[in-house]
């Protein structure tokens, strides 16, 4: 794709500036380079695209996120995305990839303070989606895993499924998120004091689920996520009478949990 001229860029800058963040310097500039008509002004031409464009965003912003939207509401939601929306102007043709700083923004949005949980159910929600909409991959390749040589072995990295994601929160937001789709079967009382929980999300094949680990896996998937060797790993567990590793490992390897490896001397293996 070949690049647009300077003359043409700046004016996509400028058009940028003036539909997505209001800039009323790009606004006074842009004004000379439009044409207006009598039935249609520069200011209200403007303003219509100006509308499209946030409504356009809001929408995508409730599709990625309908447990926050369903939790404080349509109207209130709405209000928060364009706030949103106006200080984080999307950078990609590709709706799906816009609201990712949502949950921070959230957390700073002074109307949603009382609502402590909800950063959290938008992490949640944020990292769903991004899997949910991940392209497929295969499971471990266990006949290439079978060639490794013994002696090699502590050099395996073993890989968690793409765009995996460790979570931790002390709010159930697994629950809350349960508890709000528009299936749920149940109008169950959630108590935000339940205490901190670790949430393993990831695809499963053509499933996307969220998986509550016990310590002992916790403290395995970390250290499999900080992609450490296969030997220092062992290592690490070696007097902890809780994790066996090579206990685990095959039970991992047949739930889906591990998907695929490196050799840490030779990443090309």
């Amino acid at each position: 794709m070949s690049t647009p001229p300077p003359e043409l860029r700046e004016l996509q800058r400028l058009f940028y500036g003036a539909i997505a963040t209001k800039d009323a310097d790009s606004i006074q500039q842009l004004q000379p380079q439009m044409l207006s008509t009598e039935h249609l002004s520069f200011e209200r031409g403007l303003s219509a695209y100006q509308g499209s464009v946030v409504g356009k965003l809001s929408r995508a912003l409730e599709d990625i996120y309908p447990v926050c939207c369903r939790l404080v509401g349509v109207q209130f939601f709405t209000a928060m995305a364009r706030q949103y929306i106006r200080r984080h102007p999307s950078q990609t043709p590709d709706l799906g990839d816009y609201g990712e700083q949502l949950p921070a923004f959230i957390a700073q949005f002074e109307p949603a303070a009382s609502l402590l949980y909800l950063p959290d159910v938008a992490r949640l929600e944020w990292h769903w989606h991004r899997i949910f909409n991940s392209a497929d991959q295969p499971g471990l390749d266990l006949a290439a895993l079978g060639q490794v040589p013994p002696d090699r072995w502590p050099e395996l990295v073993l890989q968690l499924p793409d765009h995996s994601v460790l979570m931790t929160s002390p709010y159930p937001v697994h629950r809350i998120w349960q508890a709000n789709q528009v299936d749920a079967a149940s109008n169950e009382t959630i108590d935000l004091n339940e205490g901190e929980v670790n949430l393993f999300l990831w695809r499963d094949q053509y499933e996307t689920r969220i998986d509550l680990p016990n310590s002992a896996e916790w403290q395995l998937l970390q250290a499999f996520a900080s992609g450490a060797p296969f030997g220092e790993i062992c290592a690490q567990f070696e007097h902890n009478d809780e994790i066996d590793v090579t206990a685990l490992l095959p039970i991992w390897v047949q739930r889906g949990w591990i998907t695929g490896f490196t050799l840490s001397l030779d990443k090309n293996s």
